[in-house]
């Protein structure tokens, strides 16, 4: 009882959350409780001793306690939140000591020492501003002697009877896919790519058994880590269950000098008693802070699947003529602009315009842009480096290579060393020398490949490399604070929230096929708005899958996202045009719902269709996207309920948009399709809507708007 009270309680409410830390004076710091806010009169010390637990025969006679920083060092035999080595001291089995509680706006900065290892950790924990639980590890070196840092992990308690998750999984044109799975086993995932990779998105959910998008409770876990990771679920025989998040440090990668320090990403978390899409909305709400976006979304056209790398002003001209017609605000100039880039095998590295493409420059591409009203945006790959390219011959030991062995290529390339101060200069000198000189709205920022042979020399520079990239992107944005970056790689392969913080627009997927697209863009709602998600309008015939159709399938699904056009316009017929300018003017008419709103998934009951719903933050306006994707299990359509409504308040339902309606499989529409259908929140959202007969891969789009009370039905 006398070591129970020698602690510490700190508690944060914020958004309807309540954070409870325990900070005893010989100990790690830990989580007494993190959910939906507990009344203010709650007594700290009594529901810290209420959780206390008996001491089991066969155990250590001290109860090893489940904290933040798991401390090998008082008995915890599971991984520890940290692991390190020196020569001169145990620097492997740490005990920690309170040192100081510093309380700030969203949380608390907790110092904590050991001696004996000779280190000091800085625990940041607290509530943001949307509710996010967000925690972050900071250690220093103490000693007189260098350690080397193995492991640096943020370590989250989960609840008991969390025995379900849910993880996610994929390869290029099918990021983001999900699986559900019980939890009663070690789970681990382990990225070593140099970026996230299509396969390892840093996140998982874990909740109770049968959690839903709308139903049950959970913690969903982002890192906020561009490059290696690894995440650990697991549980104790003791019963206690856990979550450890953590950049993944090759051999000898991280070596601390005498006072030096280094930090673990930001782990990011969010909980829901009323499942998933409540989680989702507070990731939202976190993002569209980082965001701080002051206008809406322009409508893009990007020329990558019109043209590849034969570019001709003259047609590059003309394309930007159609796209403005239909729309379009913001024209994208894809891979092929620069010196000798012909094909994918070459020229990487050198940033010059190419003068036998653009004789005159580029600027008289880009002033016909901005005289027809768009942005302009340019493609870069500047992390990258073709064997086949004056910089590689000038300089090779600037690429990311061992120097030992033969280089590892991947699509024809190699990395380009950012941590090389000199490779640093050039690529830094060449984006500023050209967004200097050109009226550049965009970057369009691409990287194409995993790392291998991480390093310059010896030594691994994989965790460098990345602090390098987040560092020319901090530079960018101060020198160009009106320019506007996308991260791109090789479609949805580095979608975090560190690099969030120096972008505004994340390539989902190089698949724009909208059946493939429908579960990419499910995958990646759970952690990110719409609004950050770019999602274009295909050619007839998917160029990454051959699959064929129509443009309502495929405007719909991409009105979803950052609505954009990957398609040859020249090559559209005149109700194609027709068609994708109604659907421009939709997503105009409606993205600051979309993209300020709250957003549902609502995947029906017999798994063949979902919705996609956002309503208005006051809730009086809503747009919905109902797409069925494979043949229903019955006869009919399942009906949709729309949750968020004010129940009392009445709302007219009308169709804008819909796939060919198939006779072959209905003989009549519902009897309300070409009626003024007004209902009151309370009936859309506990009865429902039914809609007709949709064939597989085709949608409809509805608009919810609430009406005077005493206007006719």
């Amino acid at each position: 009882m006398d070591d129970i009270l020698n602690a510490e309680l700190y508690r944060q409410d914020q958004d309807g959350k309540t954070l409870v830390i325990a900070c005893p004076f010989e100990g790690a710091p830990e989580l007494v409780y993190f959910g939906q806010a507990l009344p203010d009169d709650t007594h700290l010390k009594s529901l810290y001793l209420s959780q206390q637990q008996a001491i089991p025969q066969a155990y250590m006679d001290k109860p090893v306690r489940m904290s933040l920083i798991p401390e090998a060092g008082r008995g915890w035999l599971q991984s520890p939140g940290v692991e390190a080595s020196a020569v001169d001291r145990p620097a492997w089995a740490m005990c920690w000591s309170l040192k100081a509680v510093h309380q700030l706006e969203f949380g608390f900065d907790i110092e904590l020492e050991d001696t004996v290892a000779q280190l000091s950790v800085c625990l940041s924990i607290g509530l943001t501003g949307s509710g996010l639980l967000r925690q972050q590890l900071a250690l220093t070196n103490d000693g007189q002697l260098d350690i080397t840092l193995h492991r640096l992990a943020c370590t989250l308690p989960m609840p008991c009877h969390f025995t379900q998750m849910m993880s996610f999984y994929g390869r290029w044109c099918q990021e983001f896919q999900q699986q559900s799975s019980d939890w009663q086993s070690t789970w681990l995932q382990e990225n070593r790519h140099g970026r996230n990779s299509h396969a390892n998105f840093p996140s998982v959910i874990l909740g109770e058994k049968g959690f839903t998008e709308q139903q049950g409770e959970l913690i969903g876990a982002h890192l906020a880590w561009s490059g290696n990771h690894r995440l650990k679920a697991d549980y104790t025989l003791e019963g206690h269950r856990y979550l450890q998040a953590e950049a993944l440090y090759l051999p000898d990668e991280i070596i601390l000098n005498s006072a030096q320090s280094t930090a673990t990403p930001e782990l990011f978390a969010s909980h829901s008693c009323s499942g998933l899409n409540l989680m989702s909305q507070s990731f939202h709400k976190e993002a569209r802070q980082y965001l701080a976006l002051t206008k809406p979304r322009p409508v893009h056209i990007n020329t990558w699947e019109a043209f590849y790398f034969d570019h001709d002003v003259d047609r590059l001209k003309a394309l930007a003529d159609a796209a403005s017609e239909v729309g379009v605000e913001r024209y994208i100039l894809d891979d092929g602009w620069f010196r000798n880039r012909n094909n994918d095998k070459a020229a990487l590295g050198d940033w010059f315009v190419e003068q036998a493409k653009y004789p005159e420059g580029l600027l008289p591409l880009i002033h016909h842009v901005k005289t027809l009203g768009m942005e302009f945006g340019l493609w870069f790959e500047p992390e990258m480096v073709n064997p086949d390219s004056d910089l590689f011959r000038a300089h090779p030991e600037w690429a990311l290579q061992l120097p030992q062995y033969d280089a590892a290529l991947a699509r024809h390339q190699l990395v380009l060393n950012l941590a090389e101060p000199d490779a640093y200069a050039y690529i830094r000198e060449r984006l500023f020398s050209l967004l200097t000189e050109y009226p550049i709205d965009y970057i369009k920022w691409d990287m194409n490949r995993d790392y291998t042979q991480s390093s310059g020399a010896i030594a691994p520079q994989a965790y460098e490399q990345v602090m390098a990239l987040y560092r020319l992107l901090g530079e960018l944005n101060a020198a160009f604070p009106a320019l506007e970056i996308e991260s791109c790689s090789s479609g949805g392969a580095r979608v975090d929230f560190g690099i969030l913080k120096f972008t505004k627009r994340f390539w989902a997927s190089d698949c724009n096929d909208a059946l493939e697209r429908q579960s990419i863009q499910r995958g990646f709602s759970y952690f990110f708005p719409p609004e950050v998600m770019g999602s274009h309008i295909g050619p007839d015939q998917s160029h990454t899958t051959s699959r064929i159709h129509n443009v309502a399938f495929r405007a719909g699904t991409a009105l979803l996202g950052h609505l954009g056009i990957e398609w040859n316009l020249l090559d559209a017929n005149a109700q194609q045009k027709e068609t994708i300018a109604r659907w421009i003017l939709h997503y105009k008419n409606h993205r600051s719902i979309l993209h300020t709103g709250r957003n549902w998934r609502l995947p029906s009951a017999d798994g063949r269709a979902q919705t996609q719903w956002a309503l208005s933050q006051d809730g009086m306006a809503g747009i919905l996207v109902y797409s069925q994707l494979a043949m229903p299990k019955q006869a009919q359509t399942l009906p949709i309920r729309l949750p968020g409504l004010i129940p009392q308040q009445r709302y007219r339902i009308t169709v804008l948009e819909h796939s060919p309606l198939p006779g072959h499989l209905m003989k009549s529409l519902p009897e309300w399709w070409k009626n003024n259908l007004i209902l009151n929140g309370a009936t859309l959202g506990q009865l429902g809507l039914q809609l007709p007969i949709l064939d597989p891969e085709s949608l409809l789009l509805l608009s919810i708007r609430a009406v005077s009370n005493w206007e006719p039905t």
